[in-house]
């Protein structure tokens, strides 16, 4: 279910897979596997393609999940997720720079 969101949000975009596994540090088969939902994405990972894609994790999220509670007790709190979310797209945005710094 989390993969097909990302799938359609990185679709949304117009991102290629590649794009997206390469800004992570995962390769394109691995990142695939995600999205056909072969095998769990790590949280880490959850926010790094949040943060590429420029949206927020509750995006990507199933509706149980992304409500904010779960089974009584609260899954995601807002400042952790926020802090998360800041901390993951600068990691994103450093490699994209790194990416670009090799290619000249």
């Amino acid at each position: 279910m989390i993969g097909e969101k990302i799938r359609e949000q990185r679709e949304m975009k117009k991102i290629s897979q590649y794009a997206v596994a390469y800004a992570i540090g995962m390769s394109q088969a691995a990142y695939s596997k995600i999205e056909r939902g072969e095998t769990e994405v790590k949280v880490s990972h959850l926010y790094s393609i949040a943060a590429f894609l420029g949206i927020s994790i509750y995006n990507l999220l199933p509706e149980a999940m992304a409500s904010g509670t779960f089974e009584g007790e609260y899954l995601l709190k807002p400042l952790v997720v926020k802090l998360k979310e800041i901390w993951y797209g600068w990691l994103v945005k450093r490699r994209i720079r790194q990416m670009q710094q090799k290619e000249q």
